[in-house]
């Protein structure tokens, strides 16, 4: 048999449900240690060692968000995906969710998922278990694929993980973003946009570090003032178009070590 990619622990009360789980597990390479409820998660964690954790909130009545700092202790330094189905769907799913990423998980997945989005999460997982130290995540929202990759390819040489989206809907639907320590928006994009956005994401992540970004919108707004009203809503930096490598990665390592001497 093939050697297994890692071990995924998986709450999940309904019995059927975590069986399905592990059978998506196997053709991706993983194994998966099954748990039906809080106690046998604890018990596991004593004598397993395990390589991402992926927990249903509810199960039997309890809340796993509140044992995760329990959890934690107990597997320090182990990813954590979190799934739910959010009791109703909709705003209740989305409500969870949100939770979840105040609670710093790692990932969140609402339930039904399909085996490609689990596959994300444990590429993600696996790159974060070789790491040394866990990196720094930062968000990056732009329409411009240019910007986006300029962007990505300067902080990921400087050992941050990396997520990036088109759009803050795409970035809100990704099952691979939750915990985040900083994001990176531009302000004028399709849909939501980044004014929009960075309101949510304060609200969704309150000790999240925003920068926003803009070269303003056709003469109509000026860069100045669409940066104005970005930090007006929030954003703790401002960054505008265009910039160089150097002035992206020293702006971000020194909100960074802002937040650590605030905490």
């Amino acid at each position: 048999m093939p050697v297994s990619a890692g071990t995924v622990l998986v709450l999940e009360d309904s019995r059927v449900q975590a069986q399905l789980i592990s059978r998506m597990l196997t053709p991706l390479g993983w194994s998966a240690v099954l748990s039906f409820d809080h106690k046998m998660v604890f018990q596991q964690l004593k004598v397993s060692r395990v390589d991402l954790l992926l927990l249903d909130v509810y199960v039997d009545d309890g809340n796993t968000l509140t044992l995760l700092p329990e959890i934690r202790e107990l597997a320090p330094g182990v990813p954590i995906a979190i799934m739910s189905a959010g009791g109703a769907g909709g705003a209740a799913l989305n409500s969870t969710l949100n939770s979840a990423r105040r609670a710093q998980a790692d990932f969140v997945l609402p339930k039904p998922f399909a085996p490609d989005d689990l596959a994300i999460i444990l590429d993600e997982a696996a790159k974060m278990r070789r790491a040394p130290v866990r990196p720094k995540h930062v968000l990056v929202v732009d329409d411009c694929r240019v910007v986006r990759k300029l962007t990505t390819v300067a902080l990921a040489e400087e050992g941050y993980r990396i997520s990036e989206a088109r759009s803050m809907e795409e970035a809100f639907d990704r099952v691979d973003i939750a915990h985040v320590d900083v994001v990176i928006t531009d302000i004028f994009m399709p849909g939501m946009g980044g004014i929009e956005g960075i309101q949510i994401i304060k609200s969704t992540w309150p000790k999240v570090a925003i920068v926003a970004m803009s070269a303003g919108s056709d003469n109509r707004v000026g860069n100045a003032q669409a940066l104005s009203a970005a930090k007006y809503m929030g954003a703790d930096a401002l960054l505008p178009k265009p910039f160089s490598a150097t002035d992206l990665t020293y702006l971000i390592e020194a909100i960074l070590n802002e937040a650590c001497a605030v905490v």
